[in-house]
């Protein structure tokens, strides 16, 4: 009888410490995803916190006829549109400049 009890608290505890490591997944597998996306069409002052930058940077970029901003219903940058133009530019640099060179660093 004490070790069949033994055995019983052995597998309360397992299934407990198992339903515990699944919802730490699970709350983690939600905390990458609300950290890591964004969404498909971001205000200005989204994309200013995605790009890291100040209003005026973000002026200055909106400004420019390569840089993907829709003014029809506000100011919108759509997401993909904005990687891949950043995308493009660091190409550019990649190719014009020795920014990325190991020399240059």
């Amino acid at each position: 009888m004490q070790n069949t009890l033994k055995e019983l608290e052995q597998q309360i505890a397992s299934l407990q410490l198992q339903a515990l490591i699944q919802k730490a997944y699970e709350q983690g597998v939600e905390d990458g995803r609300s950290k890591f996306s964004a969404p498909s069409i971001m205000t200005r002052t989204e994309a200013m916190e995605f790009l890291k930058c100040g209003a005026t940077t973000m002026s200055e970029l909106m400004r420019r006829p390569d840089f993907p901003v829709i003014r029809e219903f506000g100011v919108r940058i759509p997401t993909h549109l904005l990687m891949k133009w950043i995308e493009k530019h660091t190409n550019w640099v990649e190719q014009n400049t020795k920014y990325f060179d190991k020399e240059a660093i």
